[in-house]
C-alpha cells in the first residue's frame, strides 16, 4: 500500500492569496445543516419520507424507527445526488452506502463512516442517540453534500452502519466482504460521538493501532489539525479501543481510525439513555470535530483538479506552468518572470513540507525552464511554489501518477 499523501491544492490571486480546496470543504460545511440533521434523526422534529410527517423516536435495530432512519438516510443522500445502496446483512440489518468514484485511482477507496443504530432498546423508551451517533451521521451527511461536486483522485464511500450496538455487525459484514474481494481500502475515518464536551476542555481522541497504515492516518489527522489551526486538544490513543466500527476494518487488515470525544475522562452522562439529545451538545466543539474528521478523510481521498496546471495569476510578476502534468515522474516547470528578481522555487507535499528545492536565485525577465524529477517521491499531488523575498507567491499543482 503506497504512502498516503494529503492534498492541499494551491491556487493564487493577488487579492485573495492562497486558496485551499480542503479549507473550502471545511468552510462549506454548514453547522445549521448538521444540527438540523441531528434534530430530524433524533426525533426533535418530524420528517416527511413520502407519506406525510413521521417522527424517528428511536433508531434501535429492533424498533420501527430503525427502518424509518434507513429511508431518511437514503433520501438525504439521493437528494445530494448519490445513488445509494441498502446493503442487507441479516433479516433487518441494513448498511446505507453511497459511492463517489475517484478520478485517478478509482480502485483505491477511502471510507467515511458512522453508525446510525441507537440505544436504549425496547418499545417503551425513546432512543434519540443525538450524540451516539447522530453527531457522526450528521457530519457524514454534510460531507456528502459538500463533496458531491469536488473531484477526488480516490473513490470515497460514505457508509452508515446498522447494528453497531449489537457488536459492530454491519461494519464487520462490509469490511470482511471487501477483504474477501481484495478491495483496496486505503483508509477509514470512523466518527462515533463527536459532540459532547461536558467540561469545556476541548479534548478529543483519535484511536489508532499499528494495523496496516492506521498510524499514518492518525498522523494525517494531526497534520490537518495543525495545518488549519483547529481548536481541539486532540489526544492519541494507541493501541486504540475496539468498541466501534473502525475495529471491524482492523480485523480485516485495513487501516482505520476512530474520531471521538473524550469518552473516558469526560463521557456523555446521557450515553445510551433516552436523554441523549441535541440540547446537551457543545455546538462549537461538534462543528470543529466534524470539520476535522471530514477534512482528514478528504485529504486521504486527495482532491483532484485536472485543470490546475497553470497558476491563475502571475503574482509579483511570476507565472508558473508545468508540462506534462500529470506526469509519471519527470516534468518541466516553466517560470515566466516579468520584471526580474529573486525567486525561491520549492516543491511541497500535501502537509506543506518542503521536499525539493528547485531554485533560489535572482532571475532576469523572461522564461526559465527547470526540470522537475518526482521519481524519488511517492505518487500523489505536489505543489510547486515560487516565493519572493517580500512574501508574494505563485503556485501550481503537479500530479505524479504511478
Amino acid at each position: 500500500m503506497r504512502t498516503i499523501l494529503l492534498l492541499l491544492t494551491l491556487t493564487c490571486s493577488v487579492a485573495h492569496g492562497q486558496h485551499l480546496i480542503i479549507q473550502g470543504i471545511m468552510d462549506g460545511m454548514a453547522l445549521d445543516s448538521m444540527l438540523t440533521y441531528v434534530e430530524e434523526m433524533s426525533g426533535e422534529v418530524s420528517v416527511d419520507l413520502g407519506s406525510g410527517p413521521v417522527v424517528i423516536n428511536s433508531r434501535h435495530s429492533d424498533h420501527a424507527g430503525n427502518a424509518l432512519a434507513q429511508q431518511y438516510y437514503e433520501q438525504k443522500l439521493a437528494a445530494f445526488g448519490y445513488t445509494t445502496e441498502a446493503q442487507a446483512f441479516n433479516a433487518t440489518g441494513r448498511n446505507i452506502l453511497a459511492r463517489k468514484l475517484g478520478s485517478v485511482h478509482p480502485e483505491e477507496i477511502v471510507v467515511l463512516c458512522a453508525h446510525y443504530d441507537a440505544m436504549p432498546p425496547g418499545g417503551l423508551y425513546n432512543a434519540p442517540a443525538a450524540d451516539d451517533d447522530g453527531s457522526g451521521c450528521a457530519a457524514l451527511l454534510e460531507a456528502a453534500r459538500v463533496l458531491h461536486d469536488i473531484p477526488f483522485e480516490r473513490t470515497i464511500v460514505f457508509a452508515l452502519w446498522d447494528q453497531e450496538e449489537q457488536g459492530k455487525i454491519g461494519s464487520i459484514y462490509y469490511a470482511n466482504n471487501m477483504a474477501a474481494n481484495d478491495e483496496n481500502i486505503v483508509g477509514v475515518v470512523n466518527m462515533d460521538a463527536i459532540a459532547y464536551d461536558g467540561n469545556g476542555d476541548k479534548k478529543a481522541r483519535v484511536h489508532a493501532r499499528p494495523v496496516a497504515n492506521s498510524m499514518a492516518i492518525a498522523d494525517t489527522v494531526f497534520a490537518i489539525l495543525d495545518r488549519y489551526e483547529i481548536d481541539i486538544d486532540l489526544l492519541l490513543t494507541n493501541p486504540g479501543a475496539t468498541y466501534s466500527d473502525h475495529a471491524s476494518f482492523w480485523s480485516a487488515g485495513y487501516g482505520a481510525v476512530l474520531m471521538i470525544e473524550e469518552f473516558g475522562g469526560d463521557g456523555n452522562p446521557y450515553y445510551h439513555t433516552p436523554n441523549d439529545r441535541i440540547q446537551h451538545f457543545d455546538v462549537p466543539y461538534f462543528e470543529k470535530m466534524a470539520k476535522l474528521s471530514v477534512a482528514s478523510m478528504a485529504a486521504l481521498a486527495m482532491p483532484f483538479d485536472p485543470s490546475a496546471t497553470v497558476s491563475e495569476s502571475g503574482v509579483a510578476g511570476v507565472e508558473l506552468l508545468a508540462y506534462p502534468n500529470p506526469t509519471t515522474g519527470r516534468t518541466q516547470v516553466r517560470v515566466r518572470v516579468n520584471e526580474g528578481g529573486r525567486e525561491r522555487i520549492t516543491v511541497m507535499n500535501a502537509v506543506g513540507q518542503e521536499v525539493l528545492l528547485l531554485l533560489d536565485a535572482v532571475l532576469p525577465p523572461g522564461e526559465q525552464r527547470i526540470d522537475l524529477d518526482l521519481t524519488g517521491l511517492a505518487p500523489g499531488a505536489y505543489t510547486v511554489k515560487a516565493v519572493t523575498p517580500e512574501g508574494s507567491f505563485s503556485a501550481i499543482r503537479v500530479l505524479r501518477t504511478p
